[in-house]
């Protein structure tokens, strides 16, 4: 039973530790051209919001593991490039992209049985820097639509 116990718990450790973010494998790949970059754990990124917060929002925070902000050296637009690459490769399921003038944000996430397991956020704008924001976490496709429907954001198209 010693043993048992002993492997399954080894198992479960490298389990946990096999499942590393994409947005952070990303990171580990392009680090050399990274200006910027921060970890929160969610009790700490929480900490941050006022009183006044939707309720879904909060929602999310709770259910979420891990924030992670890099901020890119974007010269000849090399980080782009190599993040589409990555985005095709993992998969990324793009929710919401903006356009305006020379700037562009995209909202990706990436969807593992019934749960959204990661949501990044890529910002560029005039500037040579690249933004991406990831958040590791299990919420369903219903909670996001709920947090992004009662958001005070109008999206309009031209």
């Amino acid at each position: 039973m010693k043993t048992f116990t002993t492997f399954f718990f080894a198992l479960f450790i490298t389990t946990i530790s096999a499942q590393d973010a994409a947005f952070k494998k990303f990171y580990n790949v392009n680090k050399d051209k990274s200006t910027f970059s921060i970890n929160l754990s969610a009790s700490l990124a929480g900490s941050f919001l006022d009183e006044d917060t939707d309720d879904d929002l909060l929602n999310v925070i709770r259910k979420s593991s891990d924030f992670k902000l890099m901020i890119f050296n974007n010269d000849d637009n090399v980080v782009s490039k190599d993040f589409r690459k990555f985005s095709r490769k993992n998969n990324l399921k793009t929710l919401v992209r903006i356009k305006e003038d020379n700037s562009n944000a995209e909202l990706f996430f990436i969807e593992k049985g019934n749960y959204i397991r990661e949501i990044i956020i890529r910002a560029n704008g005039d500037s040579d820097k690249l933004v991406l924001f990831g958040v590791k976490t299990k919420i369903t496709q219903d909670e996001l639509a709920a947090m992004l429907s009662s958001s005070n954001l109008k999206v309009a198209s031209n």
